[in-house]
């Protein structure tokens, strides 16, 4: 607590300056972009408009709790960047990283690379704070809100009475085309249901069928010559938990992105080839039909060098042999079948998975859990090192590698 009565006493974090005015310095680890541009690193706490605020883990700590937003923005980025190499955040999209850093699921990998600056605690985003806004601020969003319900002029009501009326003559010469495109079928569900069964179809809107689709789902329904049907709600994945009904735990189409048209068009030519439109799951033998759109699976597909089961099929991926098989949703969670290492009893975890695409790698291969997952199946020598381990991708443990004692084998 700052004495009042002395105007000259200086903490490390806090400074007294007249008789009302109170400023921190910016406690933010990699140095305060303001020191060296503006000659300056405190914040006014009368101020905290354009602040974030931090909490460090050691109680002693008195080197501050605000940052500047450009201070923080700068030093989160140092910190996904260390999040990028960590265990299971490597399989993570830049969006899942950014969303799950300050959280307890990215913040418990990441929290070395949020180190105080008082050297015994850990510093994170406080996600509880809002900057307070200042009294100008909060006019001019009151005045935004009084000018977005004022009534239009009358220039402005004519100019929407002509808009009516060209559009009620345009819909009264088209006739019966717009009655058609307007009147529903059984490919179009309702996605605004409010019922508890379709509580996430709300956040997957399809397109209406009289619009066109782009090129990529229409050349894999010709290839797959129809094969493979329509999904018709996604009502099917109400049963996870709510933090992974969305479009991080869930592949949907994004028409921005052409690698999901080759992923697509890879998966439903390959199962057309063999004349299967549904797959069976490899730990519990649970059927799952294949549909033409992402996500095209309630569960999700990968490649592996290995047959697993003989519900694998034989592919060819790249220029090399691979096998595709398939994981239910429920075994991916565990809820129905848990794969334990048979060295050291570890349980393999899919949760993290994403739901309804392919992955190019084994994905029970893709984290050896031990050491001896490194080692040769037929005669227990050390194929890869700790070294290579730390540089390895997670495909890397997905290949057919040649041990010391020259006998071929799956590497883990």
């Amino acid at each position: 607590m700052v004495n009042r009565k002395n105007e000259n006493i200086v903490m490390p974090h806090l400074v007294r300056h007249l008789e009302e005015d109170l400023i921190t310095r910016c406690c933010v680890p990699s140095g305060c972009l303001h020191n060296i541009v503006q000659g300056g690193d405190t914040i006014s706490l009368d101020d905290l408009e354009n602040t974030v605020k931090v909490i460090c883990n050691n109680e002693q700590c008195d080197f501050g709790q605000y940052m500047h937003n450009d201070c923080f923005m700068s030093w989160e980025a140092s910190v996904l960047t260390f999040l990028k190499s960590c265990g299971r955040a490597r399989s993570w999209s830049e969006k899942q990283r950014l969303q799950n850093l300050w959280t307890k699921k990215g913040y418990d990998l990441a929290y070395k690379a949020c180190g105080c600056q008082c050297s015994r605690g850990h510093i994170r985003k406080d996600l509880n704070w809002n900057p307070p806004k200042s009294d100008d601020a909060a006019k001019k969003k009151k005045k935004q809100q009084k000018a977005a319900v004022a009534p239009p002029s009358m220039a402005k009501k004519n100019e929407i009475l002509a808009a009516v009326r060209n559009r009620a003559n345009s819909l009264s010469s088209t006739g019966s085309t717009g009655s058609s495109a307007s009147s529903g079928s059984g490919d179009s569900p309702n996605l605004d249901s409010t019922s508890p069964n379709n509580s996430f179809t709300t956040s997957f809107r399809r397109p209406s069928k009289g619009k066109s689709d782009f090129g990529g789902i229409e050349k894999s329904r010709n290839l797959s010559g129809g094969l493979f049907v329509r999904r018709p709600d996604f009502s099917s994945f109400n049963v996870l938990p709510k933090h992974k009904i969305n479009s991080y735990h869930i592949k949907l189409e994004d028409e921005t992105n052409h690698s999901n048209d080759e992923t697509r068009n890879f998966i439903l030519t390959s199962l057309a080839a063999n004349k299967m439109s549904h797959v069976h799951c490899l730990l519990c033998a649970t059927s799952l039909t294949v549909y033409d759109r992402f996500p095209l699976v309630d569960g999700t597909f990968f490649l592996s060098p290995r047959q697993h089961t003989k519900s694998c099929i034989k592919v060819n991926y790249e220029g090399k042999d691979e096998f595709l098989g398939a994981l239910c949703m429920a075994c991916l969670e565990g809820w129905t079948a848990r794969l334990k290492c048979r060295w050291c009893s570890v349980p393999w975890d899919g949760s993290m998975l994403l739901l309804g695409t392919m992955y190019a790698y084994d994905v029970f291969a893709a984290a050896p859990c031990c050491y001896e997952r490194l080692k040769c199946n037929n005669c227990s020598v050390q194929v890869i090192t700790m070294e290579q381990q730390r540089c390895a991708s997670f495909s890397a443990f997905s290949r057919n590698l040649t041990c010391p004692s020259r006998t071929l084998l799956y590497s883990v």
